[in-house]
């Protein structure tokens, strides 16, 4: 038997779903059966767009309030980029209403795509319609920031120091051990200026060059950082 979904009008997120409870309430004999069948194209978010074959693309739903979301249905994306999606439930909704579903795309080194968003739901808005809709998805491609230290001299500190990276999150500083003669990886890091910050340097130790400084990651490719270090006993 087909799953029952609800739906709203447009309506703020909390308000949605306790309307979406006596959606249709009034209606007289059965609900009818909708199959959602919702295509289009993933490409990346690049100056010159190319189409992203096999990209995971999913029709997302929460089931309440305080649930995790459950996929409805999945599928990937051809070697032109281009994907359908068909998901069939007993429909409490009205053609022009919104469903509480929400699309999602995937793929490997890219950000994660999703056209989630308060108070529709989704944007652009999935209806409750058995009309084809079209959505189409941008995806943004990672790129990767390399961190060395290099040490030298004498007197050397055995604690090592602490890297700070300052942008990988809103407002928040994120910290990483490293040692004399160290390096991170940083994959999986969107295209932008970050903050970087050896900490924990002895006193005796100097680090050439800015500390904190400032470095541009470009999609694709890896950015590469050097602290040169030198100790004096």
């Amino acid at each position: 038997m087909p799953a029952r979904s609800a739906c709203c009008r447009k309506l703020p997120w909390v308000a949605a779903w306790v309307t979406a409870l006596g959606c249709g309430a009034d209606h007289q004999g059965p609900y009818p059966t909708i199959t959602l069948s919702i295509h289009g194209q993933v490409l990346t978010a690049d100056p010159a767009p190319a189409a992203v074959a096999g990209a995971t693309v999913a029709l997302r739903h929460f089931k309440g309030l305080l649930s995790n979301p459950e996929t409805l249905a999945e599928t990937t994306t051809d070697q032109t980029g281009n994907y359908q999606l068909t998901y069939s439930f007993t429909s409490v909704c009205e053609p022009q209403d919104n469903t509480t579903d929400w699309i999602e795309a995937s793929a490997d080194g890219y950000e994660t795509a999703s056209t989630s968003a308060s108070p529709e739901f989704s944007d652009p808005v999935i209806y409750c319609t058995n009309e084809p809709q079209v959505i189409n998805l941008s995806l943004q491609p990672f790129g990767a920031l390399q961190v060395i230290t290099n040490t030298s001299g004498s007197g050397l500190d055995p604690d090592g120091y602490a890297l700070q990276v300052g942008g990988l999150f809103p407002g928040a500083v994120t910290e990483y051990p490293m040692g004399l003669n160290d390096e991170e990886i940083l994959s999986q890091v969107l295209p932008g200026q970050y903050s970087l910050e050896l900490t924990e340097v002895a006193g005796n130790c100097t680090v050439a060059g800015d500390n904190p400084r400032t470095v541009t990651v470009a999609a694709r490719d890896t950015t590469v950082s050097t602290f040169q270090v030198t100790c004096a006993p």
